[in-house]
C-alpha cells in the first residue's frame, strides 16, 4: 500500500490533493482527529494526512469521500457540500471567505466572479488543473453554473460554497444540482437577512 501511495505522489491530480486536504480538515474540525484516523484505517490509506502540494491518483478524493460517507451514515454528495460550507464558515478558513467576498458587493456579483476563480487559483498554483466554470443567466435572479471536472466532488463543493456565501451576503437562494456538471441558482430574496460584516482591509493584529 505504501508503494502505491508513493507512486500517487509522483503522478496525479492537484485537484485531488486540494480536495483531499479540504475533506481531511472538515472531518477533523467537525468530528475530531480520532474520527479521521478511523476513516484512514478503514480506507487502508497507509497515511493519516494528505498534502495539498503533492499529487494523488485521479479519483482518490471521491473514493475517500465515499469511505467518510459510509462512516458517518450520509451520502458522499452531502459530505462534499458540507466541505464547501466548512471552507467558508470555519473561523480557521477566513482567508477563503475573504477571497470569495472580493468577488463583489452583491451575491450576483459573487456568482459571476466564480468564472474567474480557476484563473485566480492558477496564479497561486500555476500547474493546477482547475476545472472551467461558466455562469449563464437564465432570467431575472435565475442562473445556471456549470463546472466541468473529472471529479464529481468539485460541483458539490461549489454547491456548499454558494450556499454558505448566500448566507454571508444575507441572500435567500434555492441552489440545486441539476446534473453531474450543472447547478441551478434561484435568488428568492436579495435582502433576506443582514449580511455578515466584510472589510476590505484585514483587521489589525
Amino acid at each position: 500500500m505504501r508503494d502505491s501511495l508513493a507512486a500517487e505522489t509522483v503522478m496525479g491530480s492537484d485537484m485531488d490533493a486540494l480536495l483531499l486536504r479540504s475533506l481531511q480538515s472538515y472531518v477533523i474540525d467537525t468530528f475530531g482527529a480520532e474520527r479521521w484516523q478511523s476513516v484512514c484505517r478503514r480506507a487502508d490509506m497507509g497515511v493519516l494526512s494528505f498534502e495539498p502540494m503533492l499529487h494523488y491518483e485521479p479519483g482518490t478524493a471521491d473514493r475517500i469521500a465515499q469511505v467518510v460517507a459510509e462512516a458517518l451514515g450520509r451520502s458522499a454528495d452531502a459530505i462534499w457540500e458540507d466541505v464547501g460550507i466548512h471552507l467558508v464558515t470555519h473561523p480557521g478558513r477566513e482567508g477563503v471567505r475573504r477571497l470569495l467576498r472580493f468577488g463583489g458587493v452583491t451575491f450576483a456579483d459573487f456568482l459571476y466572479s466564480l468564472e474567474e476563480l480557476p484563473g485566480r487559483a492558477r496564479l497561486a498554483m500555476p500547474d493546477l488543473e482547475a476545472p472551467e466554470v461558466t455562469l449563464v443567466e437564465q432570467g431575472e435572479d435565475r442562473f445556471t453554473l456549470c463546472c466541468h471536472s473529472h471529479l464529481r466532488a468539485t460541483q458539490r463543493v461549489l454547491v456548499g460554497l454558494m450556499t454558505a456565501m448566500a448566507d454571508d451576503y444575507g441572500t435567500l437562494c434555492l441552489i440545486e444540482a441539476e446534473s453531474a456538471d450543472c447547478t441551478s441558482i434561484s435568488v428568492l430574496d436579495r435582502r433576506h437577512a443582514k449580511a455578515r460584516r466584510f472589510d476590505l482591509a484585514l483587521p489589525e493584529g
